[in-house]
């Protein structure tokens, strides 16, 4: 539905895409012992998809996610919390940190820890929730419906109807609109 597209922006836009991705998993692998984590991590990745959102169009940011967002953040807050309580099932206190050293061919001597775990479930909710509120902000003020027919009934109560009404999306209207 992005009527002006940007024959610079698109190409621009998607390879930023990737290379902000892989600056995300970078912030979140280093948090734990310098400035980073899950949050900005989790920041900067949804940075990318509001910036493919705005160069491509939410229509295609809708074919491009995989998970809903809310789902993607629902998993996030289910690793943070195990990974907090995790400690508890041996007698350990909540959020007690463990950590595992080794080698690994290729790439030498590896440090894991539970921050990361539960740093990696922050990344996921902040993606999850930053993404979800995006694009329905942006598909809202491009005139397509907030939520597509497919998610109407995961958000939307029985008793209420959609602020968008009956016949105001462009597909009803004989527009493309994928949502």
């Amino acid at each position: 539905m992005n009527a002006t597209r940007s024959v610079l922006f698109e190409p621009v836009a998607r390879g930023l895409f990737f290379v902000l991705h892989v600056f995300a998993v970078y912030l979140l692998l280093r948090g734990h012992d310098l400035p980073g984590g899950g949050f900005i991590g989790g920041l900067v990745s949804a940075i990318s998809w509001v910036m493919l959102g705005l160069a491509l169009g939410w229509s295609e940011v809708g074919r491009v996610l995989r998970v809903d967002p809310a789902r993607l953040a629902a998993m996030g807050l289910t690793v943070a919390g195990v990974t907090g309580a995790a400690p508890m099932l041996w007698g350990r206190a909540f959020f007690e940190q463990f950590f595992w050293h080794g080698t690994v061919p290729f790439l030498g001597e590896i440090h894991l820890g539970t921050p990361l775990a539960f740093d990696a479930g922050v990344f996921l909710v902040v993606v999850g929730i930053t993404v979800k509120m995006i694009v329905v902000l942006g598909r809202s003020t491009s005139g397509m419906r907030a939520f597509p027919r497919v998610e109407a009934d995961r958000y939307f109560s029985i008793l209420e109807e959609p602020i968008e009404g009956p016949a105001s999306t462009p597909k009803e209207k004989g527009g493309t609109d994928a949502g």
